[in-house]
């Protein structure tokens, strides 16, 4: 394979931004055609990113075009009537995060995947940010080693703040998408009333990120034991009995981010600050401390970090998968279990407002 032959299915403001321009920098991918119901917005965005071919929908798209894999930035309410089309097709994936709104439609777009031997990436970018990377990567070894005692907490904190960090949105040229046979926007499980729903729904639009990067840097699953009735904490214990816990009320943070991680030791730390999902040539921050020991004093190490945009490093990521069967650093099966902690975050909260 020369270069990845790519389909976007997509160009709004996160499939141009988050995707397309990154995408289109990486020597090995050749953005080969557009999926986009907007025909004014398509045009200009294929004119803008010379992009040869363009479609009105992405079955249109499958049907004609000689693809290597897809990426598809499409609303994740519609992923369960837009996925397993791309992944019958027997494409490689990446979509947006969530994979879906309910645990069981990820569940089966994720054995999907597996059945069809495709990578199926969902695009959890904070795995990809070079710190989340190095933190990760200590905290594994520390708990290999034992150097620096058991592991005995988790916190993660993200305030709601500005996600978009003043990014530049791509094209528009205002046309209203057209509707489209058989896609229907999916809607959270039946057991929950209006109220659960709508914040289940935020809850997975908005702190599903920290969900999986939890998982990510403790190494193991777990489940929700507590959420309070004012959506402010979210506590839980990893499968090893590590507690952990999630911060989710504001301070008012509209022109900053403020999310952080501290993976504690019973003799060491590690901190994480995660920047704003759109903050270009920002690699994160990682601080590392150890305890010391008999024969070696206490430290701090500051490791330096690449300045890259983690959206550049997934996008870079996925194309390896493609090319070189790279195991894939957020897959399907990952995802669903994000969604078993929302449904459990749920459940809890719904039990201390019963309460």
């Amino acid at each position: 394979m020369s270069k990845v032959r790519l389909g976007l299915v997509g160009a709004g403001g996160m499939g141009q931004t988050a995707h397309l321009q990154n995408f289109a920098a990486i020597p090995d991918c050749e953005i080969a055609a557009l999926a986009e119901g907007r025909a004014r917005t398509a045009e200009l965005v294929a004119r803008r990113w010379g992009i040869p071919r363009v479609y009105p929908d992405h079955r249109s798209m499958l049907e004609d075009c000689a693809l290597d894999a897809v990426v598809a930035i499409v609303d994740y309410h519609l992923h369960a009537s837009v996925v397993p089309d791309i992944l019958n097709a027997g494409l490689p994936l990446m979509t947006e995060k969530p994979i879906a709104v309910r645990p069981d439609t990820g569940r089966r777009l994720a054995e999907l995947a597996e059945n069809k031997g495709v990578p199926y990436v969902v695009g959890y970018m904070k795995r990809s940010l070079p710190a989340a990377v190095e933190a990760a990567a200590r905290v594994k070894r520390w708990r290999e080693s034992g150097e620096a005692g058991p592991m005995n907490y988790l916190r993660a904190t993200m305030p709601p703040g500005d996600w978009g960090f003043g990014i530049q949105w791509g094209l528009n040229a205002g046309d209203a998408p057209p509707h489209y046979e058989g896609v229907v926007p999916e809607t959270p499980p039946e057991w929950m009333d209006s109220s659960l729903a709508a914040r289940y729904d935020a809850f997975v639009n908005y702190y599903i990120h920290q969900v999986n990067l939890i998982r990510y840097l403790a190494g193991e699953d777990y489940r929700v034991t507590y959420a309070d009735r004012n959506g402010a904490l979210m506590v839980g214990e990893t499968e090893s009995g590590i507690t952990l816990t999630l911060e989710m009320k504001g301070r008012g943070l509209r022109s900053s981010w403020e999310e952080f991680y501290l993976i504690s030791f019973e003799n060491g730390r590690v901190d994480l600050s995660v920047p704003a999902p759109m903050a270009q040539q920002n690699g994160g921050d990682v601080r590392i401390y150890f305890g010391g020991s008999a024969d070696e004093p206490p430290r701090w190490e500051r490791p330096v970090m690449p300045p890259v945009w983690s959206m550049r490093a997934q996008a870079s990521h996925f194309i390896e998968c493609v090319r070189n069967g790279r195991p894939v650093r957020s897959p399907a099966s990952e995802a669903v279990k994000d969604l078993e902690v929302a449904e459990q975050y749920v459940r809890a909260l719904q039990q201390s407002l019963q309460g």
